[in-house]
């Protein structure tokens, strides 16, 4: 398989807590995806590594400490982990119903990246990438995310902004919801090893040790 390599990343400075992004309460499906039938065979989830332990991370586009993860968290896995195939790491879209509802477009985007951009050895494609750049722009319109593609990723700006006219990758998004919360997940980053929640998603170790323990 053909591995991101995120070891050229710099993180964003030390974490100063282990919350996440939540709703209110509890987290809730968002409305965009209250009337879609899930499907998840639609698009397989993005993965680095290749590894027989599953680390699987739910994620909200528009969380910023899912950013902080991707920056701070992940390129220690991939180092430590992914690399040398001990474990795989999955992508999961866990779009949570807060301020502005732009999660649910962002991740819509971020899967037509990868349908552009994946390859039979590489089924993420550009996607990783393409989800790191979204936290460092101002412009997350359905524009903005659309030249994004085209600009920096060299996928056709047309596919993406129709993509997020028809809402094409919704049934694969709600899969992954529906996966999450069948899995207790109610906030964002959660990280499962095996199917085990890590208590603290930003404790590249206790992720580590999972691994171990689960192999």
């Amino acid at each position: 398989m053909n591995r991101r390599s995120f070891l050229a990343l710099t993180g964003a400075g030390a974490i100063a807590s282990i919350a996440g992004c939540t709703g209110l309460f509890e987290a809730s499906l968002p409305d965009q995806l209250k009337e879609v039938d899930p499907d998840p065979d639609q698009l397989p989830a993005p993965s680095i590594g290749a590894g027989p332990v599953s680390i699987d991370a739910y994620s909200d586009f528009a969380c910023p400490h899912c950013h902080d993860f991707d920056a701070d968290v992940l390129p220690e896995l991939e180092e430590r982990m992914l690399n040398p195939d001990d474990a795989t790491y999955r992508h999961r879209d866990f779009p949570l119903p807060v301020d502005d509802d732009r999660s649910v477009p962002m991740a819509n985007a971020g899967r037509a990246v990868q349908a552009e951009t994946m390859t039979d050895d590489d089924p993420a494609g550009a996607f990783f990438e393409y989800k790191r750049a979204v936290a460092g722009v101002d412009d997350q319109s359905d524009e903005g995310l659309a030249a994004l593609a085209a600009d920096e990723f060299d996928v056709d700006r047309d596919t993406v902004a129709d993509a997020l006219a028809n809402d094409t990758y919704y049934p694969v998004i709600a899969a992954d919801w529906q996966r999450g919360d069948e899995n207790g997940v109610n906030e964002t980053p959660t990280v499962l090893v095996d199917g085990e929640a890590v208590e603290d998603p930003f404790d590249a170790d206790a992720i580590i040790d999972a691994v171990e323990n689960a192999r």
